[in-house]
């Protein structure tokens, strides 16, 4: 099995390196030859919004949380320490099923 494994590595290879334009293509814009064009400086903002996308939206909750918070303390209400609505029992004595 090794052998066989070993052996189309190095097919794979050595297609890859008779074919060097195929090796630096995009697989979505084709443009490996280094020029800049439209197409490739579309795909690469594309890629640039998807990636900063996660990072927005956490970021909006958490700012949405923090301004909730900061009104609750500004009005002087449920961000004092104050007794939980529910408490959670952690062993079964604090539980009352003993």
């Amino acid at each position: 099995m090794s052998r066989r494994l070993l052996a189309l590595f190095t097919a794979v290879f050595s297609l890859a390196l008779s074919k060097p334009a195929v090796v630096l293509a995009c697989a979505v814009c084709l443009a490996g030859d280094g020029t800049q064009g439209p197409i490739s400086d579309a795909f690469n903002s594309s890629v640039l919004f998807l990636m900063a996308m996660p990072y927005v939206v956490v970021g909006s909750i958490g700012g949405w949380l923090f301004y909730l918070y900061r009104r609750a303390v500004r009005k002087g209400g449920s961000a004092k320490k104050k007794a939980p609505l529910l408490r959670l029992a952690w062993n079964h004595k604090e539980s009352g099923n003993e």
